[in-house]
């Protein structure tokens, strides 16, 4: 608190008892601080511009996984605002693998290895057999005997002049069945003979004397257990290997999708592998 005075100045008049006190300046203002606040000063400081710095410590809290983690599964990419930015790769996994590439894979090279086992062992050969037909006395009519067994079916027929050289007449024989067949003439598209497959008879009649040399060939097949087995492995094929080629693209999507490498690279594998596979087991077949 201070306090600014000035001198007073006391008179008397005369005549009068009265002492009169007169100001002669008026007072000056007083001015109280609060506590705790300074003044400014009166003479201003100069302002000393200092550049912000950035400090800090090592911090001990790193994540101990990509510590631990092999550097060949940790790549480095090139963040936003230019830092490099640490991403975990997911590791090769031969389970994944084989999932991914011996599924499809599997489908469809197994049914080609069977059949190809199949063509070697012969199951789809058919037996080639040439004969001579009979010629029926003073008469246009002939015949002939074809004994095929009760698993042996005819798959081919056909009747010519000569067995060294091969003249073909105006006959088709047409199979109509599993053991039965039909002769036509092919002049007028008549059926003038058949065969029956139950008692073996071959018999024709155009009314057209050939000679005695006509001969009949034909060829069977037999339909035993392992024909049938075969058959239905050949049947079966055309849809595992599409089976196989779809799983192919699916394990290959997932794989690389989900973080799956291994899966993705097995199903690129068995992708590959599918026109291979096709190409040497049809090659073998054939």
């Amino acid at each position: 608190m201070i306090f600014n005075t000035k001198p007073l100045v006391p008179y008397m008049t005369d005549g009068d008892d009265e002492v009169k006190i007169e100001i002669n300046t008026p007072p000056k203002s007083i001015e109280i601080s609060p506590l705790g606040e300074t003044k400014p000063p009166t003479d201003a400081q100069p302002t000393v511009s200092q550049t912000p710095v950035l400090t800090g410590g090592i911090q001990q809290a790193v994540q101990q996984s990509l510590l631990n983690t092999d550097p060949g599964n940790v790549k480095f990419v090139m963040g936003p605002n230019g830092q490099l930015i640490a991403m975990h790769q997911p590791p090769f996994v031969w389970k994944d693998f084989f999932i991914g590439g011996g599924i499809p894979f599997a489908l469809f090279f197994i049914p080609i290895l069977i059949l190809m086992i199949g063509s070697g062992l012969g199951f789809d050969e058919s037996v080639y057999e040439e004969i001579e037909i009979t010629k029926e006395e003073n008469s246009t009519a002939y015949y002939a005997e074809i004994t095929l067994g009760e698993e042996e079916y005819l798959g081919y027929c056909n009747i010519f002049v000569n067995s060294q050289e091969p003249d073909q007449i105006d006959l088709s024989c047409e199979i109509t069945g599993d053991r039965d067949a039909k002769i036509y003439d092919r002049t007028n598209d008549e059926v003038v003979g058949y065969y029956n497959g139950d008692n073996g008879t071959f018999y024709f009649d155009s009314g057209i004397d050939y000679g005695t040399q006509l001969y009949l060939e034909y060829d069977y097949y037999k339909e035993d257990g392992l024909y049938m087995f075969f058959q239905s492995i050949s049947e079966l094929a055309g849809f595992t290997c599409c089976l196989g080629l779809l799983l192919s693209i699916v394990f290959l999507i997932l794989g690389f999708s989900q973080g799956k490498p291994g899966m993705g690279w097995g199903g690129v594998s068995a992708l590959i592998s599918f026109p291979v596979v096709s190409i040497l087991g049809l090659a073998f077949m054939w």
